[in-house]
């Protein structure tokens, strides 16, 4: 019985083998060598995918902070054309600097901050010892004459309204 088992499995086998050469052709021409052709495409599809990722990132990050320089230069020159100062009770608007003066002490000072203003350079002093603009709030370095945004921490040349130096 095992030898009748051996024949019929060797003609199921030797069948199935013809019947693919008819459909498919001879035995070299069915058994392709790999090649890894799609593996290599498949890399190069994935490097693409990755390189577009981190140009999107680069873009993305640049814009934001191209966006945070120029808001910070658009509120140097906003707060350069704004200047609250008003006059009331002792204190006068100085003609000649724009701040107010108090009429009995001869003070100049800042209404936004309270700060005592220097006649001279029309600059104040903070409790640190930090040179400030009065007119803008924002902070002077006396070696280099940038201004320094507190907030934001971003520092710009007044005369080109160029960025300097971010945080």
């Amino acid at each position: 019985m095992a030898s009748e088992q051996i024949l019929i499995e060797t003609s199921r086998t030797h069948r199935q083998r013809l019947g693919s050469a008819l459909a498919f052709g001879e035995l070299p021409d069915r058994r392709r060598a790999n090649n890894n052709a799609k593996r290599a495409v498949g890399s190069i599809v994935a490097a693409a995918v990755a390189c577009a990722a981190c140009v999107g990132t680069s873009f993305v990050v640049d814009l934001l902070g191209r966006q945070k320089q120029e808001q910070a230069v658009a509120s140097f020159r906003a707060a350069l054309a704004a200047n609250p100062l008003k006059p009331g009770g002792d204190w006068v608007e100085d003609e000649r600097t724009g701040f107010l003066r108090n009429r009995r002490t001869k003070v100049l000072v800042d209404p936004q901050t309270g700060y005592v203003v220097d006649p001279r350079t029309g600059l104040s002093r903070d409790p640190d010892g930090r040179l400030i603009d009065p007119r803008i709030d924002w902070y002077i370095d006396p070696e280099t004459g940038y201004y320094t945004d507190p907030a934001t921490g971003l520092t710009i040349d007044p005369r080109t309204q160029q960025i300097v130096k971010t945080r």
